[in-house]
């Protein structure tokens, strides 16, 4: 079975901020599960990192 978290398909992650949003913190991307790929090239979402942001508790 395909792992549909490395999918291009898969929805992006709705909930990241841009980079100096307060009350923000790192969170796994979930388009790319961590890897920080999709087939073998850069995970458009994280830039390949693997990493994205998103609000903290009710922030955002």
């Amino acid at each position: 079975m395909a792992d549909e978290r490395r999918n291009p398909s898969t929805p992006a992650n709705p909930d990241a901020v841009p980079p100096g949003t307060p009350d923000a913190a790192e969170n796994t991307c979930r388009r790319c599960a961590g890897s920080g790929e999709i087939d073998g090239q850069e995970c458009p979402d994280c830039g390949g990192s693997g990493i994205v942001l998103t609000p903290v508790g009710g922030a955002g």
